[in-house]
Formats: C-alpha cells, structure tokens, sequence
C-alpha cells in the first residue's frame, strides 16, 4: 500500500509539470509564434510557388531550408518589452515574424555558396515575408530610372499583397557594382519601430531588374546588442572543449581500472555505439542547415554539407560517445558495490528484460518527472523574463530539418544523454565516495549545468548558469531518489518538452505528430513495461561485464590447468617401456602436438613369451582426443589379458570406441603379436599405417593389412596376416604424425619415401640410435616448425 501511494505522487508530478508548462511557455517566450501552421516542406513548396514572379524556375535545383534564428531582433524587442512596451503593438509591427522563419534557398546543381539564385522567407504561419533574386555581381545591366524603380516597386508590393497605405514615402538606395547600378527602395512602416530604429519593406532592383523584395530593420542599438550577445557566441566552443576534458579526466581511471580488470567494455561498448549512431541521425537531418552559414573554397553546397557532417561527426558526436563509454564504465565500477541497485533497470535495457516492475516503476517517475521539471524549467525562465532576463527563444527552438522530432531525440542522445550519464553516474558517485553526497551533489550540478545544458540560450548568460543548474539538479536528485534510468529519462523527457513544445501545440497535424512521436519513443521503456507496474517481477543488477584481457587471462589458465590435469593422467596410462622384454630389444618415443596428445603405443609381455605391440591413433588431439586414446589404451591392456588374439582384440576395441565416441572421434589401430623364439608376427591394422620390418642389411618391407578404422561400424572384419622374421630384424611402428610433418608454411611432408630411406640408412644403429636418428631427421626437414599431430615411434629389435 505504502509502495502504491508513492507510485501515485509522480502522475500528479507530471500533470502539474505539463499544466504549468503550458501556462509559462507563452510567458517566457512572448515573441515566439504560439502556432505552427506549416511544415518544412510545406515552406519548401510555398516558396517555389511564389519565386516564379522573379524569373524561370531552376532546373533540378538544391533546395536548403533552414529556421533563420534573429537573437538579435528578439533581444531588441524584448529589451522594449521591459521597457513597457505593449506586445501587442509589438507585433503589429511585424517585427516579431522576423525572428523566426523558414529560409528557403535555390541553387542551381552544383552552385556554391554564394551563387544561390532565389531565396524565400516562409513564417511558421506561412506568411511570405521575403523573395529574393541573386545576380551575378559582375554581370552587366541597365541602370533603372528612379521614377519607374517606384512604380514598379508599387506594382510589385501591391502584386504580392501589401498595403502602401500602412508606408510612408520610399527612400530610394543605390549601390554601384562594376557593371551595373543595383537599386533599393524602400519603404518606412508608419507604426514606430522599438527604441529610435525604423522598419518597413524594400523592394531590390539588380540593374533594371525586379530582384525581390525583404523586410528591413535598422536598430542604433545594434552594436551595443552585439557586445551584449558575444559571450553566447563561445558559449557552444566552451562547452565542447569542456566535453574533450571530461572525457580524458574520466579516461584516467578508465584506464587504470580497466588494466586492474575492474570493469569490462561489453556494456560501454554498446552505449557508444547507443550514442554514436543516434548522432549520425542527428548529423544527417541537420548538416544542410549547418552547412549553410560554412564556405570551403570552390566546394559546392553539396560538398559542403558533406564536409560538414564529417566534422560534426568527428569533433562533436564522437567525443560525446566516447564520453558516454568512460562515463559508464567508471561509474559503473564506482556504484557497483554501494548504488549497484541503482543501475538494474538501466543495465535491463539493454539485455531486452523490459517486462518487469523495476523497469516499469524506474520509466513512470524518469518520465512524468521529466515532465515536472520541463514545468519547472519554463516556469523559471518565465520568471526570470519579469527581471529582464531574455530566454532566447528563437534558439530553444532547436530542430531545422524535415523530421523535427526524430531530430530533437536524436540530438539528445548523441549529446545530452552523455553529459548526463557521466555527471550522475560518475562524478556524483566518485566525488560522494570521497567527501560525502552533498559534495558529490554540488560537482555534478556544477560541471551538469556548463556540459549539459546549453548555457548560450539566456541572456544575460550568467542566468543561463542558473537555468542550466536547475535543469541538472533535477537528474541529479531523481537518480539518488531513484536509479540512473529514472534521471536519465527525467532528463531525456525534460528537453524533449522544452525544445519541441512548439511542435505540441502547432496547428499542423504531421508537426504535432513529429512531436509527440518524439516523446512516445522517450516513454518507450515505460509503455513496453507499464503492466508490470503492480508486479512482484524484478530484476537485480549482477556485474556480468569482464573485460576481455582478464577473460582471456582466466580462459588460458583454466585450460592450462584442465590440459596439465589430462597431461598427468595420460602421463600415467602411457608406459615407460623397459630396454628389452623377453630378448627384445625396445625403444619408443611420444612426442604430443600439445599438452594432451591422441596417440597411444604399448608393448605387453605375456606369459607364454610372446609379445602384444600395438600402437594407434585418436583422430585430432587435445582433451577430448587424449580421453578417447585413455579409454582404448585401457580397453587394450585388460583384453590382452583375458584374449591377446588378434581379432578379439580388434573385435573388442571396435566396440568400445564405437558405442563411447561415435560419430565424434574415430581411432586407428596397428596390433601385433610377436614370438620371439619362432620369430614369427602375427598382425593386423584397423586404418593405421603399415608397420616397416627393416633387415640388418637395410631393406625396408612394408606389413600389409587394411581394415576399416575402429569406431566405423559396429563389427569390425580383420583378417590377422603372419610375417616371418630373422635374427636382427627390426621392427617399425609410426603414427601419422611422423610421414605427415612439413615445414611451416610449406605443403610438402616428410612422406614414406624420406622414412624409408631414414630407416635403410641407420638399419645398424641400435634401436635407441635409430629411433634418435629418424626424429632428427624429421626434425632436420620441418626445420623444428611446431608439431600438427602427435609422433609416436616403437621400434622393437629381435636378438
């Protein structure tokens, strides 16, 4: 109960924060317009239709429409609000039109920046309120008396729907170019202009042709407005340089951190990408607006944009994603132990577990709460215009390009979202583990206020400071109340009202929908989860983000372990061979490929005097090779002891191998039984490489057998052979891993040929010799190249 009613205090939170911003917008932004009647498009269009009275239309022309942002004109008119001067006569003047509005240019394909051919003026209501013609300055033309510039003028006004009577007498101006004499005449408005200024209309001749008309301003304060507006102008600069700070101050322990393998890069990896590609969004939708007031050279307007949405992206959203990232990898691993519970509804974004309460209840208070201080914010900012402070809302305004609100959600997440994330995230949490919470309180709100808000849209701007201040202790207080996903969106909800309230409230319906589809992608997280609002389904958060040097470091060390455990127990089924064993001589070598090999070689004597050899080979190597080579290798030793014969011995290791490692691991199989006093040698190979009897005077014979490999089919068929032997003769059993060696990078191998011709050569050497000679000259051929497969020798010598 006690949880419902505190879930309860939010919505009336938010519908006091959305009452109160519709009652203190129209107060903090008088001069702004109240209603949007057209779309970018829109104005797009409605220019193109007007701009045929000046000439033929472009052909496949580039259009640029921008929001012309006037701060000038709207500080002018505000500082003659404070004065006492009515708003409505204010904008009976029409000055307050000029403030904002769509300014549309023509260029033709390939144009640069300024050879624009016509240019419009379009208001948020659709009132054309400029049309221009551009002439090339140098080209020639005939000098306009000025008797006809004003009836034509006159015509020309009366044509596009003014009324002359609301002029005075024009003022004629001309402005001698090499070519031609470019003339002005203007008309002043009757209705006084703020202060000493004067305004009105003037219609523009390029030589003897109409080239448009425009409004006209002339304000003696200009100057004094400018100086008063200059700390605004590197206010922007400021901030980013700030931004690149941060992001190396927090890269310090980042660093340090991460080298510890404290904190891992899997979730500050995806919000870098989170923050990188809403960027590019933001860049796209608004580079040909911002490319508008940049010149390269011979660049075309196209160009032009290009180059400058590669700088944006370069020099603004890519140090904010990286801010992003060791933002949240150090305050991550700084909250993770005592405000670990503050980041489980954020850290639940991210691996899709939406559908639970802590999401649900972590959603409604970020997003009715950013609701309540958008309230807050505009109430203040209304407050502050009753002291003659001026919000600037021409650039609250913030959005130039065709999908406004994909635009202001864009530019949150690739520039807000960062600040903010860093400032609650690590900051507060670093500094309140030093010097306590309210330390910690006022270094986010002070470093907040410069990095995350835009301090340039209020003048004088030390009260942008405070506006700014108000806007981060919101986040900042929801966070400690709550968690990082609360002031995150708080944050997120609070400038998506604040910049794009005029989309709300705009009479054009797709305006309102770019608007509010802005805000229903904000509440996304609360809409997925608001059934789960009431359940007992939660989610903890759990520290899962290893960094990937340490992962690395733990994987090889398991391995290590788990390969030195296997290469111990293989160490004990593989035999140390005596020299001899009933008057044959006997040497052997296992070299593995790696720690756990697949091969597996003995020699057993049985009670009758014979011997059982045998040597085989697990395909592959490594654990689960070497486990299959354990298996058989025991299999063998016990049913040498119940059966030595050949087939049953085959018969039974076919079984096993069959029924344990089917359709995984196959194994090969060369057994023999040898009686030393008949000299005789029964045997048989299961896939497995002929065994070499090598003479004393260097012939080298292969023994002949073939059988399918065991583990292929559930009977196996072996047809045992018997070889006669002399005195002296040796014996050669060899895995795969010997003929099958080459250099490294090369395809040739050792091949049979090089081993035979090896064993003909040291045939006299004693069995240790031979069995050293032949290795050293696999060895003398890979060149000591790492081993691909285990090499296993037995080479066994009768008296």
């Amino acid at each position: 109960m006690r949880r419902s009613r505190h879930l309860l205090l939010w919505p009336l939170i938010g519908i006091a924060g959305a009452v109160l911003l519709a009652w203190a917008y129209p107060r903090a932004f008088p001069l702004l317009p109240q209603s949007w009647s057209i779309t970018r498009d829109e104005a797009v269009a409605s220019a193109l239709a007007r701009l045929d009275v000046l000439g033929d239309p472009v052909e496949d022309p580039y259009v640029v429409a921008t929001l012309s942002r006037d701060e000038l004109l709207e500080r002018r008119l505000e500082m003659s609000l404070d004065a006492g001067e009515p708003l409505a006569r204010l904008q009976a003047t029409g000055l307050p039109k000029q403030i904002l509005y769509w300014d549309v240019v023509i260029y033709p394909p390939g144009g640069l920046r300024d050879e624009w051919v016509y240019r419009a003026g379009i208001s948020p209501s659709g009132e054309v309120l400029s049309l221009l013609l551009n002439l090339d300055p140098r080209a020639k033309g005939q000098t306009v008396p000025h008797a006809d510039a004003r009836n034509r003028a006159d015509a020309f006004l009366v044509q596009q729907g003014f009324d002359l009577a609301k002029y005075g007498e024009p003022e004629l101006r001309s402005r001698q170019l090499l070519a031609r004499t470019d003339l002005s005449v203007r008309y002043p408005d009757r209705l006084a202009s703020p202060g000493e200024g004067s305004h009105g209309v003037q219609v523009h001749f390029a030589g003897d042709r109409l080239a448009g008309f425009s409004p006209w301003f002339d304000d003696p304060q200009e100057r004094a407005l400018q100086e008063a507006l200059q700390p605004t102008q590197f206010a922007g600069l400021a901030r980013l340089l700030l931004i690149y700070v941060l992001a190396a101050l927090v890269g310090i322990p980042f660093l340090k951190r991460y080298h510890e393998g404290e904190i891992g890069v899997e979730r500050g990896t995806q919000i870098f990408l989170g923050v990188l590609l809403p960027g590019l969004v933001a860049v796209l939708l608004s580079s040909s607006a911002e490319a508008q007031t940049v010149g390269f050279g011979i660049a075309t307007r196209q160009q032009t944009t290009w180059v400058v949405a590669v700088i944006y992206l370069v020099f603004w959203v890519l140090p904010f994603a990286v801010l992003a990232f060791v933002g949240w990898s150090v305050g991550e691993s700084v909250s993770r132990e005592r405000w670990g519970h503050k980041l489980a509804a954020f850290d639940a974004i991210f691996q899709r577990q939406w559908r639970n309460a802590t999401v649900a209840r972590s959603s409604l208070k970020g997003f009715l709460g950013g609701v309540g201080l958008a309230g807050v914010l505009v109430a203040l900012l209304a407050g502050l215009r009753q002291i003659g402070v001026s919000p600037l809302g021409s650039l609250f305004v913030a959005f130039d390009g065709a999908w406004p609100g994909l635009e202001l959600l864009a530019s949150f997440l690739a520039y807000g979202l960062p600040s903010l994330l860093a400032v609650t995230l690590c900051l507060l949490p670093l500094t309140a583990k030093r010097a306590g919470v309210a330390a910690g309180i006022l270094v986010a709100v002070a470093v907040g206020t410069v990095v995350a808000f835009p301090l340039a849209l209020v003048v004088p701007i030390r009260w942008g400071l405070l506006v700014g201040a108000v806007a981060m202790l919101g986040p900042v207080l929801l966070f400690l109340a709550s968690d990082l996903l609360a002031a995150l969106s708080a944050g997120m909800v609070s400038q998506l009202l604040l910049f794009g309230y005029p989309l709300l409230i705009a009479d054009d319906v797709s305006l309102r929908v770019h608007g509010f589809s802005a805000l229903l992608l904000a509440a996304a997280p609360l809409l997925v989860s608001l059934r789960h609002l009431r359940s007992d389904r939660s989610v903890e958060y759990t520290y899962e983000d290893v960094p990937p040097h340490v992962r690395r470091i733990a994987e090889r060390e398991r391995q290590r372990v788990e390969l030195e455990t296997a290469r111990r127990i293989q160490s004990s089924i593989l035999p140390e061979l005596p020299p001899s064993l009933n008057g044959v001589e006997i040497a052997h070598a296992y070299l593995p490929a790696s720690e756990v090999g697949g091969d597996f070689y003995d020699v057993l004597a049985l009670e009758d005097g014979r011997l059982a050899i045998a040597v085989g080979d697990v395909a592959g190597h490594g654990v689960s090779s070497g486990l299959v080579m354990s298996m058989a290798k025991s299999a063998l030793a016990v049913q040498v002891t119940f059966d030595p014969e050949v087939a049953a011995v085959f018969n039974t290791l076919n079984r096993t191998v069959f029924q344990t490692a089917r359709k995984r691991l196959l194994a090969t199989l060369c057994y023999a039984l040898l009686d030393p006093k008949r000299r005789e040698l029964v045997y048989a190979s299961a896939g497995h490489l002929f065994p070499y009897r090598v003479s004393t005077s260097g012939e080298v014979e292969a023994l002949e057998s073939i059988a399918y490999p065991l583990g292929v089919r559930g009977l196996l068929t072996v047809q045992p052979r018997t070889a006669q032997l002399e005195a002296g003769d040796t014996l050669f059993l060899f895995s795969d891993g010997i003929i099958e060696a080459r250099p490294e990078g090369h395809e040739e191998m050792f091949g049979f040929e090089r081993l035979e011709q090896s064993l003909s050569i040291h045939a006299r050497l004693g069995v240790d010799r031979l069995k050293d000679a032949v290795l050293a000259d696999v060895a003398r051929f890979t060149g000591h190249a790492p081993r691909e497969d285990d090499q296993t020798l037995l080479v066994l010598r009768l008296e």
